[in-house]
């Protein structure tokens, strides 16, 4: 650990442990959560149509997914529906955009810490809803770019209603894309010699159609159910073509075309049943939750060299077939054994795998693709993995809050090969929420985290545009870190809010590129320490306190950096492709007395390199990224808005160094850069 890490990570274990137990000095009022409330009046003036247009309009508060998170797990996302968790891994902004706008009652925002859920910490929205009759809520968001089909198709649209003891929804919807850039790219030799110009073409076309359904069962008071039932459908299609002119004798001319194809289907269940049980008098209670997900992904990748008079003169094709499933199985039992603390003991079980068949065709001198051997490119990856936690939570006093956790998970890693590896890891958190009044509060957090491996890493692959071939590691291990933020929440009344947080990662078994035998890389882990640390902040600012009615603009500034020791080179660097920093503006005006408002939105974000065996990359976005709009709240009891995007010509950039010997000397760098020219869209909502 450097003299930097140190400091900062002794600071937050201070901060986090150093609450006061006084909590012997407690009234009934301390015992309620302390939230700010919005009702549906706060809202009106939006014109919203369902849970995720009001939820998005308060001031300071950003959702925080948990999708892609080992298993599970504790907290989830910072979204509530009813007090309860949403169920599995039911992604947060899908669920609020289930929800009709006029069956919410209000939304709280509470500190996470002083709930009984494990995990959660910071600003949790805690979204109360009423019963209806049946309702639903649509919405049309066609788009239109220049040399490109029209998007027609995104849409989504749910119906729900409740009978009796059961609440239902039903969501069909088509997350669909179209796009597109294109421009010029120059190669150059080491000294500074063009040798080779391009001018490239690509555009990527995905339709993503999918049905699910909600159900919650309350069969009698406190024992409620849920089941979602979800089934999507993701095709894509994309290709890149470009035309290469020589400048010297070392370059080429002619045509490359390459293109890539998906057809997958996918399908996941998530019920949760939780009910009383035992130590009935200290609100006993058992969860049970039960998680599968299915995919089935054929892909195809085809590359294509032509020449303007002998023809094709080089071509190969990559498929491959991608099964994966991940089954979980979870209980959670939680007791209060009185009013200023609870306790949850969880325990979970997981089965993942990944089987992958794959092939490569190359087109010999005859003109016919044969079948080329790919070693570790067919295979199948399990994982079996079960974890233990405990859990408490406690209230000192009216101004703080603490929660801690201690648990471990075991795992057995196995491939058809017959290679099977065995960890434990330990893991936990310390959170810690200091309120000194009711417009801020402080949130500690130290976790201990376990990352997710991704086992496509596990099996070898090829990349046919860029000409790379990634060897599949069986020695990968999850990377593991310790993570400690501080987060500030700020209310200075009037609509306007500040939210700062300051973290610090200290990264072990990092997952990274690393070299693999005499001149291959795949991915795999850096055995020496990592660390990460940065700032992340957002605020909020109301224009009605200065006479600016209607008028809201919220502003984040985001900011990393980090350090790891490079593999090849020996010398310290970034992590690969990190987020280095955001600044982001998004402003809008709701006209008082009218139906009609306006707005703009820009941002701009930087990314650092990514470093393989013989490359060096780095993609950059050349902009700001602007858009405007606007937006009439009812027509004919629909709200329609019109938006201009892409104000400032932006699009993106693309370097890379090309090297041999695993970097040792510089053979050429290749200069992209590419634009997608003004992006004309709508958004068409109603209810019914």
């Amino acid at each position: 650990m450097n003299n930097l890490q140190k400091p900062l990570l002794s600071g937050l274990v201070a901060l986090t442990l150093s609450t006061p137990a006084y909590s012997q000095e407690t009234r009934a009022a301390e015992n309620k959560n302390r939230a700010q409330i919005f009702a549906p009046a706060y809202f009106e003036g939006f014109a919203p149509r369902t849970a995720i247009d009001m939820v998005s309009r308060i001031p300071g508060f950003q959702i925080q997914s948990s999708a892609g998170k080992r298993g599970l797990g504790q907290g989830g996302a910072n979204i509530l529906i009813n007090g309860n968790r949403i169920s599995g891994k039911t992604n947060a902004e899908d669920q609020l955009s289930r929800i009709n706008a006029t069956n919410v009652v209000r939304i709280e925002i509470v500190d996470g810490t002083s709930l009984d859920i494990p995990g959660l910490s910071g600003q949790v929205a805690n979204v109360i809803t009423k019963s209806t009759s049946v309702s639903g809520s649509w919405q049309w968001r066609p788009e239109w770019r220049n040399r490109l089909e029209a998007n027609l198709y995104n849409f989504r649209a749910t119906v729900s209603g409740e009978t009796g003891d059961l609440a239902w929804s039903v969501t069909a919807k088509n997350d669909a894309f179209r796009g597109g850039a294109r421009g010029p790219e120059t190669l150059t030799l080491a000294d500074g010699t063009i040798f080779e110009t391009r001018y490239e073409d690509g555009q990527f076309y995905r339709d993503n159609p999918g049905v699910s359904t909600d159900l919650t069962w309350k069969p009698r008071k406190d024992h409620v159910g849920n089941l979602n039932l979800k089934y999507n459908q993701f095709n894509f299609n994309g290709r890149e073509q470009s035309k290469r002119t020589a400048v010297t004798a070392i370059g080429s001319t002619g045509e490359t075309l390459s293109s890539n194809a998906e057809d997958e289907w996918n399908a996941s269940l998530d019920v949760d049943y939780e009910f009383p049980f035992l130590m009935r008098k200290k609100n006993g209670k058992l969860k049970l939750i039960g998680y599968y997900r299915f995919e089935h992904s054929p892909t195809i990748s085809r590359f294509d060299v032509f020449d303007s008079v002998l023809g094709r003169t080089g071509g190969r094709r990559f498929s491959r077939v991608a099964d994966e499933a991940e089954a979980i199985g979870r209980a959670e039992y939680s007791w209060k054994p009185n009013g200023e603390s609870d306790w949850q003991l969880g325990v979970e079980g997981v089965f993942n795998y990944l089987d992958i068949t794959s092939s490569l065709l190359v087109l010999d001198a005859s003109g016919d693709f044969v079948d080329r051997p790919l070693t570790g490119a067919t295979s199948r990856v399990e994982e079996k993995r079960g974890e233990a936690t405990l859990t408490h939570s406690r209230k000192l006093s009216d101004k703080w809050d603490v929660q801690a956790s201690v648990g471990a998970e075991y795992s057995e890693i196995s491939q058809d090969t017959g290679f099977v590896r065995t960890f434990f890891r330990p893991k936990g958190f310390v959170s810690a929420t200091y309120k000194p009044d009711d417009s801020t509060s402080i949130v500690t957090r130290i976790e201990r985290e376990v990352g997710q491996l991704s086992f496509f890493d596990f099996i070898s692959s090829v990349n046919l545009q860029e000409d790379l071939d990634s060897f599949g590691n069986l020695n990968l291990v999850p990377q593991q870190s310790w993570n400690g933020d501080i987060e500030l929440n700020k209310n200075f009344g009037n609509g306007i809010t500040l939210k700062a947080t300051v973290f610090a990662k200290l990264i072990s078994d990092l997952v990274d590129r690393i070299p693999i035998g005499v001149a291959g890389d795949a991915v795999g882990n850096i055995d020496s320490l990592a660390h990460q640390y940065g700032l992340n902040s957002t605020a909020t600012i109301k224009g009605d306190k200065w006479g600016f009615e209607g008028t809201q603009l919220n502003l984040t500034l985001n900011w990393a950096t980090s350090s790891v020791k490079d593999p090849i080179g020996g010398f310290d660097r970034l992590l690969n492709n990190e987020f280095r920093s955001l600044l982001r503006a998004d402003f809008r005006h709701d006209i008082p007395n009218t139906d009609w408002a306006w707005g703009f939105f820009a941002n701009q974000f930087w990314r650092g390199p990514t470093y393989r065996l013989t490359t060096v990359n780095q993609l950059t976005f050349d902009g700001p990224f602007g858009s405007a709009y606007i937006e009439h709240k009812d027509i004919f009891g629909l709200k329609i808005r019109a938006e201009l995007a892409n104000l400032f010509d932006a699009g993106p950039s693309f370097r890379r160094e090309v090297y041999d010997n695993r970097r040792a000397n510089l053979l050429r760098i290749e200069d992209r850069s590419r634009r997608f020219d003004l992006v004309y869209n709508m958004r068409v909502s109603g209810t019914f």
